[in-house]
């Protein structure tokens, strides 16, 4: 997995990620935002591409020759933060050895990345990035989701493999703009110190979407971290993160996964049949 610290997007800004041990998973308030410098038109093009959605079509081959590899994911969805009240795109994509990316979707193309110098030379393969994600009292959500229109977009790679072959391959994800509502968290409460011991960690299911209408939830997703850095030379805090089906809102942690005296953050994630999640966080520590 390489970090998006890595390339150089076309309008000259850099696009960085967070750190993730899971694209398109592990997030956000837990993770160190390592953005660099970014112009506004890159942060307008990123703002496009935070909201996640997982409906990928089988891809298509444009040109090159018979023998190029197809586009193995491309995904672009909605995340919600219903702690911090903010929203945002994420995107990710898997082909084999390419050197550029675009992504083009219903108003052209949202963002373009190309690799440099020996990176290029050998070739990307994973690339997951989130936007920047404005409160939404400083910019409301319908104002969020007109940058990225609901409908098709296509992910468009250009390769040049390691033999000679060239071509481009591209690979269609769909997004739509039904947003889950949050859970609740029951327990731990906010700020609790629980005993030594295993821990039985509990929810309430996400029943409907921000607008009030019905909503299909598909699974949750549970992260619990260290609230600590990360060691420097590791890409992700000692943590747990586990996707579980959509009629489960209970887990007991085992014992062996906690030390005492020590803080944690954990969160929810209710995801929804096109992808778009929505998480709800916490804290609790040991005693």
């Amino acid at each position: 997995m390489m970090s998006a610290g890595l390339f150089q997007s076309t309008d000259g800004g850099f696009v960085s990620r967070r750190r993730r041990s899971n694209p398109m998973g592990m997030r956000h308030r837990f993770k160190e935002n390592i953005m660099t410098k970014r112009t506004p038109a890159t942060n307008t093009a990123l703002l496009l591409a935070v909201f996640t959605i997982l409906a990928v079509s089988a891809p298509l081959v444009l040109a090159g020759s018979a023998s190029a590899a197809p586009l193995k994911q491309a995904k672009i969805i909605i995340e919600h933060n219903a702690t911090d009240n903010d929203t945002g795109f994420q995107a990710f994509i898997d082909a084999d050895g390419w050197e550029r990316l675009e992504i083009i979707g219903p108003n052209g193309v949202v963002a373009e990345f190309q690799g440099k110098g020996t990176v290029n030379g050998l070739g990307l393969t994973e690339l997951f990035f989130e936007t920047t994600e404005p409160e939404n009292a400083k910019l409301p959500l319908a104002q969020v989701l007109e940058m990225l229109p609901a409908g098709k977009y296509e992910f468009r790679t250009l390769y040049s493999a390691l033999g000679g072959s060239e071509g481009s391959v591209s690979g269609i994800a769909t997004l739509t703009h039904k947003i889950p509502a949050g859970v609740t968290l029951v327990s731990p409460k906010e700020g609790e110190t629980v005993p030594p011991g295993e821990l039985a960690v509990s929810w309430t299911p996400s029943e409907r979407a921000l607008d009030g209408s019905t909503v299909n939830i598909i699974a949750y997703q549970l992260i619990i971290e260290k609230d600590e850095d990360p060691h420097p030379k590791m890409i992700g805090k000692r943590g747990l993160s586990m996707y579980l089906p959509a009629s489960v809102t209970a887990m007991t942690i085992p014992a062996e996964f906690f030390e005492p005296g020590t803080g944690y953050l954990w969160e929810v994630l209710a995801i929804e049949e096109g992808g778009n999640q929505t998480l709800q966080s916490g804290t609790f520590s040991t005693r």
